[in-house]
């Protein structure tokens, strides 16, 4: 940190003390031989911190059989280190929460604050790491160097309408306006506190995404906590700003967890935040606004292949001109000339690779068969020209009905193949009733005259419960049930059904 700049915060913070009974905490902590009787009369001095170790041993986070009636029982519950990073959580947002703000929107931080600690939790404990509370700890600390900041530099944060919002970017801010950001000077008040290394290193580093394959990745407690920020983030933005997509992502590749089991990390947020609310005496979010947060969240990572996301994520590195020409050439191949679609080629190696994928991790793939209806008749009578504007047509309504993950190929001469990846087959069901709604619903002018097409879809679904034995099949199913929808008048969608009969089907 630029010298000049911790001289100032010596002067302005309390700095390095830490106030209250936290200094009597991280005192104990220091003491590998520290005894249980010692810890209960540290807590004990504050009635309050108290009522929460209490609390806190008795909530469903250490579901026991049996109330902790008194504060010894509590210690027992939780375990020594659980108690001593537990206690310091509390006592140091009493304290710190106690200041007075210049620029900062100390609102807006607080809840950060409590919801990036609460989805280190989560993380930690989906991960099934022994030491949740340590994880809690880092992620509520992790920005405590904008509240010095904050104190030392008084105008730092009060452009309110210039400054950025999203954590990497204010850290950008910062080091443009004064050579360091507040990761570096949380990280350096948590080492004049004496806090453990390992947790000094993870407000650090809080800021730094990285892969677990990465020779530079740092430590599981690290990484969870620079996830916790975009994902407290995820909660705090506006509903159209939130990136559930990319953030699981980024989940995946930096430490392992794939998007169904990031889904239950945001549930598991959701279920912990009233308890959270109820132990730091403050208000996250409503119910309403979290269950419609968990319910967008649920709707986002169902529909979206992150398989398809990997060719537009953050990760992705520049390549050479060459290597760029190269892949551009290799991506016309993929597309049908006239409708800019996949071809049958790439949709027969799309959807070996997502239906490997669903049978192996055990995730929904539903596929959509679909075919114009009159279109041999308008194209006849018309010419070709206009059925091939008919058919760019109906590529664009199904790119408007459909989602970024999903692939479309056309696979004859005006049927479509619809891959939607994670998708389970009400979902599918809806998507493409809604493709049958949206053509029906368009005209399409040909010359004078006014042409109108209909489409009828068959939809199958690969899934645990109802599991196809290969690609192969699972396209003839989707195939069988477009034969259904034909036979019962057009214009509709239907699901497979394993009673159709199998001698109805016109799969060649």
């Amino acid at each position: 940190m630029n010298p000049e700049l911790e001289a100032q915060l010596r002067l302005s913070v309390n700095f390095p003390s830490p106030p209250g009974v936290a200094a009597r905490i991280i005192e104990l902590a220091q003491d590998p031989g520290i005894e249980m009787g010692k810890i209960a009369k540290a807590v004990s001095m504050d009635s309050a911190l108290t009522m929460k170790i209490l609390r806190i041993a008795n909530s469903p986070l250490y579901a026991q059989r049996r109330k902790s009636e008194s504060l010894r029982q509590a210690l027992v519950v939780l375990g020594l280190n659980a108690t001593l990073t537990l206690a310091l959580s509390f006592s140091l947002v009493k304290s710190l929460r106690g200041g007075k703000a210049n620029g900062l929107d100390y609102p807006r931080y607080w809840r950060r604050a409590l919801l990036a600690a609460t989805a280190a939790r989560a993380l930690a404990d989906a991960l099934h790491e022994p030491e949740a509370e340590e994880f809690f700890l880092a992620g509520l600390l992790q920005d405590v160097g904008m509240l010095a900041l904050d104190r030392a530099l008084p105008t730092l944060y009060r452009q309110t309408e210039t400054l950025p919002r999203e954590h990497a970017a204010l850290a950008e801010y910062e080091r443009q306006r004064i050579g360091s950001d507040h990761a570096d000077v949380g990280a350096c008040a948590m080492r004049a506190w004496h806090f453990p290394e390992r947790l000094c290193q993870a407000i650090a580093n809080s800021h730094r995404i990285t892969l677990a394959g990465d020779s530079g990745a740092g430590s599981m407690l690290e990484r969870c906590v620079a996830l916790s920020g975009p994902i407290a983030e995820l909660f705090l933005d506006d509903a159209p700003l939130r990136p559930f997509a990319e953030t699981a992502l980024c989940v995946e590749r930096s430490i392992g967890l794939d998007k169904i089991a990031f889904g239950r990390v945001l549930a598991t947020i959701g279920d912990i935040i009233p308890e959270t609310e109820g132990l730091f005496d403050t208000t996250l979010l409503s119910k309403q606004h979290a269950d419609l947060i968990l319910d967008q969240a649920r709707e986002v990572l169902m529909i979206r292949s992150l398989q398809v996301l990997r060719d537009i994520n953050t990760f992705k590195t520049v390549a050479e001109d060459s290597y760029s020409r190269s892949l551009n050439l290799e991506e016309e191949t993929r597309r049908d000339a006239l409708t800019g679609v996949y071809n049958r080629a790439y949709l027969d190696q799309f959807l070996a690779r997502e239906f490997e994928q669903s049978t192996r991790r055990r995730w929904p793939l539903s596929l959509a068969f679909a075919d114009l209806d009159n279109f041999k008749a308008i194209n006849d009578t018309y010419g070709h020209q206009a059925g091939d504007r008919i058919l760019q047509t109906t590529v664009r309504i199904l790119r408007d009905n459909t989602r970024d993950a999903d692939l479309i190929a056309r696979y004859g001469g005006e049927e479509f193949v619809v891959v939607l990846p994670t998708t389970d087959a009400d979902t599918a069901r809806r998507i493409c009733e809604r493709i049958v709604a949206a053509v029906h619903a368009t005209t399409h002018p040909i010359g004078p005259a006014q042409a109108h097409v209909t489409i009828s879809i068959g939809c199958a679904t690969h899934e645990p419960q109802a599991a196809f034995a290969d690609p192969a099949e699972f396209i003839k199913a989707a195939d069988q049930a477009l034969y259904a929808a034909k036979s019962r008048g057009r214009n509709r969608a239907v699901p497979f059904d394993r009673e159709i009969p199998k001698a109805m089907p016109r799969f060649a």
